[in-house]
């Protein structure tokens, strides 16, 4: 019942925030008549669809376990995902010590989504007037730190997930670190690479699955 309910409302939200998304084009043309020409729109469509349109397939398959239902609807309604969601789903399960994928999980996915969203809009309301002009006066040793925020926030929420079952975690592990090292080798593209990587860490999880129940005694 959560789950039905959370995909009608994120449903209706997801549709709300896709034509708020236009409103501004929109009233440029209606008000002033000003609107891309065919061949432009095309280009920046094809940039954005070779920039992200792996990651509309990689992310939602990734984060989907985590999240479930409504965490997951919350957090594609505004975006980083990887960054900002992910991070707050995970620490919201960490504190009420559930696990994702479970019914309570999915509940305090959804809570840290939320909260998430809530936060992000005061912080960039904050930013937008003031933070520009604080950024600016911070030492570039300082702001060339920023860079590093992304790979130490997954860094914490991958060691926190494999330290939970290490057994079934090692070899998942290595394998994708294999992978990485062999495709990277061959001079892959690092967005193939990120997406070979997950299809083969769900193999590898499959069969470490299979493998632990078959050694499991029968009851």
């Amino acid at each position: 019942m959560f789950d039905k309910k959370c995909l009608t409302l994120g449903l209706i939200s997801m549709c709300v925030a896709v034509f708020a998304s236009f409103c501004p084009a929109l009233y440029l043309y209606f008000a002033y008549g000003v609107i891309p020409s065919g061949p432009d729109i095309a280009s920046i469509a094809s940039l954005m669809v070779a920039g992200y349109g792996v990651g509309w397939i990689l992310q939602p398959i990734t984060f989907y376990p985590a999240m479930g239902v409504g965490g997951s609807l919350a957090s594609w309604t505004t975006g980083n995902v990887a960054d900002l969601r992910m991070p707050a789903v995970s620490a919201a399960q960490k504190s009420a010590g559930v696990e994702g994928g479970t019914p309570e999980g999915t509940v305090m996915a959804t809570m840290g989504a939320a909260t998430s969203n809530v936060v992000t809009v005061i912080w960039l309301t904050f930013i937008t007037f003031i933070g520009s002009v604080l950024i600016s006066l911070l030492p570039a040793s300082v702001k060339a730190g920023f860079s590093y925020i992304a790979p130490a926030i997954f860094g914490a929420i991958i060691v926190d997930y494999a330290m939970k079952n290490l057994k079934n975690n090692v070899p998942l592990i290595i394998a994708g670190f294999i992978t990485y090292i062999v495709l990277k080798a061959v001079g892959m593209s690092t967005v193939w690479i990120t997406l070979l990587v997950v299809i083969v860490g769900m193999f590898v999880s499959r069969g470490v699955f299979v493998l632990s129940n078959k050694k499991k005694p029968e009851a």
